[in-house]
């Protein structure tokens, strides 16, 4: 990604246009929740209010705008245009416009949508909202103008986004939009004139189709795709009860979000202040947040990561730590991030109750609960001046401490390294410059990084993650002769030698591991011992299936274990094996008797003939054959078969090489042929 494209991404400026037409007002399934405190006893509860399609669609649109602007103070930029009989423009590009206050404030002397009264004097639609979008692209916002205004060559890059929230019938109504925005962003390019304005140059439209809940729509979901390029098109249908979510799922997207959730928050109850119970808040922040969480352990990161019920993302769940006295947390412990935080749910008493407790001055851990039942802080939160923040701990060394030592002992640092055993890899894997010149097509580079690549399937780095590798006076030579291309007989039958010696010493309960004499209390018991070496030596077989030699070694483990179900894998890959060898021969006589192609200075044009004794390839293959009819036939009748244009016209070199002109009648007046 480029500097510009840093600098002003397709969110720097995003466009909303919401319908605001008589159908928008139309009821929704959604309905306003009210609590009666003081209602009498056995009365007849209130009919349900259900909200409108235009306050669902508002409420969403709002929802977007605050937690953008609490995660990016600066440099995000909204604009909401209604659109009825005519457009209006709720906000600008100014920083003192980008609030939720000002919108609200505008909102209330917006109004609802007009009655749904048919009326043919008055035109309802969403139309007249695109050309006010489009010229709200094309003008440049502070942070452009002052890029814009510096001298350093450099091209700004006025890339935006335009979210339409409307109603359509069907998909041909959805192109009709398109159609007309695209229009309406070409025009308003024609007349944009530096400083004031920018021409656009690409636009991400998203158009929410939305519907009442009670009937179907015929409207799909359409992915992301390019319309000119200019313009990207993206289309989802959405009835207008959840179209809250849908947004909340896009801004994810469209900012690079993430959501936590914090679970076991001990709170008082609201009506009984003496008892207490765990309720979980949600908080939305920059996704670099969890990259920590996420490139760790596989199984730790697929324990904290859940779907969020009702939605279509995920959600980290990281759970409550009791705070210290001492508030300092992130002075203790060495951070690697830190990013705003919002909540999702602003107005839920548990959301309040948090962010209360942090702007008092407290500080929260949140643990990662580990698939093993262990546990490891991995976040802070904690507020600045009223500004919240989430700090990601560092689980591993701190750039404070000096580089480690692969010998080090002391302080619980990792000593384990299977160093001798890299060493002999190192050696059994070196590159040496080659003496002959190469005569083939062969890399040997890539068949070296091959070689690598299947030798290190499987390779544990330290010793107590293995047990195969410090067992082997039962698993060698199994262990050296598995990672080579090929097995014979003899090779296969030593590796069965060392799964028999294995099953002896299981018969007899004999121990694999010798005691450790630092710490004895820490010997897995026999039984934990043999189960963790079958499935290593599982694993290790499994990685190295490369003839059916090897398939074979695999098989007798599964035979030897009782693995009836596995057997029937093995059969299919054996038949694979063999089905691929039997057909091998045939390719590799058609590889090798196709003739090489004849060198650029052989080839033809009108005055370079190719002389039959010229041509390098086998007298008996096919492909010789029909060079050389070719050649009679072209010699008796060159009309038979015409040469390609480049060819003929090409012009020879003094090296031999034969030069072709490209776009030979790109000068040509084309008007004129048009005319013509």
């Amino acid at each position: 990604m480029s500097l510009m494209d840093q600098l002003f991404p397709a969110n720097h400026k995003t466009t909303f246009v919401v319908d605001h037409t008589p159908y928008f007002g139309l009821a929704s399934n959604s309905h306003i929740k009210m609590d009666f405190t003081k209602r009498p006893s056995g009365g007849v509860p209130p009919a349900p209010i259900f909200k409108s399609m235009w306050t669902c669609s508002i409420e969403a649109v709002l929802e977007y705008c605050r937690i953008v602007w609490d995660l990016f103070p600066e440099g995000k930029l909204i604009r909401v245009i209604s659109s009825d009989m005519q457009s209006r423009n709720l906000n600008n590009w100014s920083s003192s416009q980008q609030n939720v206050n000002y919108m609200l404030h505008h909102l209330s002397c917006l109004g609802p949508p007009a009655k749904l009264v048919p009326n043919p004097n008055r035109d309802y639609s969403v139309v007249y909202g695109f050309r006010t979008a489009a010229e709200a692209m094309i003008e440049c916002t502070t942070a452009q103008m002052d890029q814009g205004a510096k001298k350093n060559n450099i091209e700004v890059q006025n890339k935006c986004r335009t979210i339409i929230i409307t109603s359509a019938r069907d998909n041909p109504s959805i192109d009709n939009l398109m159609s007309m925005f695209h229009n309406e962003m070409i025009k308003c390019n024609k007349y944009a004139s530096q400083p004031s304005s920018m021409s656009i140059h690409h636009c991400h439209l998203v158009i929410i189709n939305t519907y009442p809940d009670s009937i179907t729509c015929e409207v799909t979901d359409r992915p992301s795709h390019t319309i000119s390029p200019m313009l990207d098109l993206e289309v989802h249908s959405i009835p207008a009860s959840k179209i809250g979510i849908k947004i909340s799922n896009l801004l994810l997207k469209h900012y690079n979000l993430a959501s936590t959730t914090v679970t076991g928050i001990p709170m008082k109850e609201e009506q009984n202040a003496s008892s207490s119970a765990n309720y979980d808040v949600e908080i939305y922040h920059a996704a670099t947040a969890h990259t920590t969480i996420l490139n760790a352990n596989v199984a730790d990161a697929k324990a904290v990561v859940a779907k969020k019920e009702g939605a279509d993302y995920e959600t980290i769940k990281l759970k409550w730590c009791t705070p210290r006295a001492n508030n300092n947390l992130p002075d203790i412990h060495s951070c690697t991030t830190l990013h705003r935080i919002t909540p999702v749910d602003i107005n839920s008493r548990p959301s309040a109750c948090l962010i209360t407790f942090l702007l008092n001055g407290r500080s929260v851990l949140l643990e990662m609960i580990k698939q093993g039942g262990g546990k490891s802080m991995s976040h802070v939160l904690k507020s600045y001046n009223g500004e919240i923040y989430i700090h990601t701990v560092s689980s591993g060394r701190t750039v404070l401490e000096d580089p480690p030592a692969i010998s080090e002992g002391p302080g619980g640092k990792v000593t384990q390294y299977r160093i001798s055993d890299f060493g002999n890899f190192m050696r059994l894997n070196l590159l040496q410059p080659s003496k002959r010149k190469q005569t083939d097509d062969k890399n040997n580079i890539d068949d070296a990084k091959e070689k690598l690549k299947k030798q290190t399937a499987y390779w544990p780095l330290i010793t107590s993650s293995t047990i195969i590798y410090n067992i082997r006076q039962y698993t060698e030579p199994m262990l050296s002769l598995m990672v080579k291309d090929n097995l014979n007989d003899h090779e296969v039958m030593s590796c069965k030698q060392c799964i028999y010696a294995l099953i002896a010493a299981e018969s007899k309960n004999e121990h694999l591991l010798t005691p450790s004499l630092s710490n004895p209390r820490k010997m897995m018991k026999k039984d934990d011992q043999y189960k963790s070496m079958w499935a290593e030596l599982e694993t290790f077989l499994k990685s190295n299936l490369y003839t059916e030699n090897h398939c074979k070694v695999l098989q007798c483990l599964f035979e030897c274990r009782g693995k009836l179900d596995e057997e029937k894998i093995i059969e299919k890959t054996l038949m694979r094996f063999k089905k691929s060898l039997a057909e091998r021969p045939s390719v590799i006589r058609a590889t090798t008797d196709s003739p090489m192609s004849p060198p650029l200075t052989q080839q033809t044009g009108i005055k370079h003939n190719i002389a039959q004794k010229t041509i390098d390839a086998d007298p008996n293959s096919v492909m010789y054959l029909q060079i050389v009819q070719d050649q009679d036939n072209r010699r008796l009748n060159p009309s038979s078969r015409p040469q390609f244009a480049g060819r003929s016209k090409s012009i020879q070199k003094r090296n031999g090489n034969l030069f072709a002109k490209l776009y030979q009648h790109l000068d040509d007046d084309t008007d004129a042929k048009s005319v013509k």
